[in-house]
């Protein structure tokens, strides 16, 4: 059988788009629900917002997997189980420009962002502060979501196959005329370069858990019905993910140039920015689900970002660079937390010298200089692994 990756397959794609078949709530209405006090000069950052209702999007833009193997977990999930949203639970749907600054924020402490690591994958288990919002990285292809229906199961096809509703959310991407789209890069205007505009999606739910150690990847169209049995699991009780989509620099050869390290920095800091943006709106829908509001609407929020090997595996890049990127741009967001799922302990190597070199370039003002340093590092691509 011949090998499948998202590079060779074809996009499943659905009749030419048209007018949505569901109410929608349009960036003009969500603008001031979505920037609080102190985010003023960051509005034109947001490049399109919407939110609809999920039992609406599911029903009128039902998925429409491809493959045997996930049709059958579809079926298992909806007919079997009986899934169906919550006719109260809405979802949010943004996509940003891109923005970078030219120095890095005042009052900058070593302590002011905590940096954890854990040789796990994403559990989508709450910390249990109400006070606090998670977020999961989605590895991201420059069309999100565009590969949910056939025979791979790579980490953006397993987290859509967990989480339903995003297959209903793709299709309403292709089958419908709306603001958002689902591409996660765009081509700046004036240069014609490739540039990040990250989707960030609120108040998804996780509704089956899928243990992957056996079907993970292209082993997962070989699978027999047996097999996915004993690998998913349907939660009792859905898990509230909400999801940060960026897509990683592919296949580079030799060492990072200026413009690859640019465009790595941008779409970390984009969209770990529009997820403490978006907290305080993303909260209030995450809360309606728990039915536990914070203690007030002055409190704080914690943002959290959940992330791991992002681009290293299919795409080829350098773990040193894809962790030092990270940790920077969380530092710089000012997030509260980031907490690296890295599987294995295998690469605790890397993961110390991109640490060590953060600690370095973090005391640096400018950040056109810390580009500038992060490319002395010579740190070169690696190869595919071709998942």
């Amino acid at each position: 059988m011949a090998s499948h990756s998202r590079f060779t397959d074809d996009i499943w794609c659905t009749p030419a788009p048209g007018a949505p078949l569901i109410d929608l709530r349009t960036i003009d209405e969500l603008r001031n629900e979505i920037f609080s006090s102190g985010y003023d000069e960051l509005q034109q950052a947001l490049f399109q917002a919407e939110e609809m209702k999920s039992k609406d999007l599911y029903e009128k833009y039902a998925p429409n997997f491809k493959d045997k193997n996930k049709q059958y977990i579809f079926k298992y999930i909806n007919e079997i189980k009986r899934y169906s949203p919550s006719p109260s639970r809405s979802l949010l749907v943004t996509r940003w420009k891109p923005f970078l600054p030219d120095r890095t924020p005042d009052k900058l402490l070593p302590t002011s962002t905590k940096v954890t690591f854990q040789a796990d994958a994403f559990k989508y288990e709450s910390c249990g502060d109400n006070d606090s919002v998670e977020w999961y990285l989605n590895f991201a292809n420059h069309d999100l979501f565009a590969y949910y229906s056939g025979p791979l199961l790579a980490q953006d096809e397993l987290q859509v196959l967990e989480c339903v509703e995003l297959a209903a959310l793709r299709e309403f991407f292709v089958q419908t005329i709306n603001t958002v789209g689902s591409y996660t890069t765009g081509s700046d205007k004036h240069t014609q370069k490739t540039v990040p505009t990250p989707i960030l999606i609120s108040n998804t739910e996780r509704v089956i858990k899928i243990d992957t150690t056996k079907v993970y990847g292209n082993a997962f169209a070989k699978a027999t019905e047996r097999q996915l049995i004993q690998a998913c699991e349907y939660l009792k009780k859905p898990q509230t993910v909400n999801l940060i989509a960026i897509e990683a620099p592919s296949h580079g050869r030799g060492l990072y140039t200026l413009d690859q390290v640019q465009y790595i920095l941008t779409t970390c800091y984009v969209g770990f920015k529009a997820a403490e943006i978006l907290a305080r709106k993303t909260h209030r829908l995450n809360a309606a689900n728990e039915r536990s509001m914070s203690r007030g609407e002055n409190t704080r929020l914690r943002t959290i970002i959940h992330t791991g090997w992002w681009g290293c595996g299919a795409y080829g890049n350098n773990r040193q660079m894809m962790i030092l990127a990270q940790i920077l741009a969380a530092y710089w967001t000012q997030v509260h937390e980031i907490i690296f799922h890295t599987q294995t302990n295998e690469h605790d190597s890397d993961i110390r010298a991109a640490r060590e070199t953060a600690e370095k370039l973090l005391q640096e003002k400018s950040v056109d200089r810390v580009l500038e340093e992060i490319v002395k590092l010579n740190l070169q691509w690696e190869r595919s692994n071709n998942t």
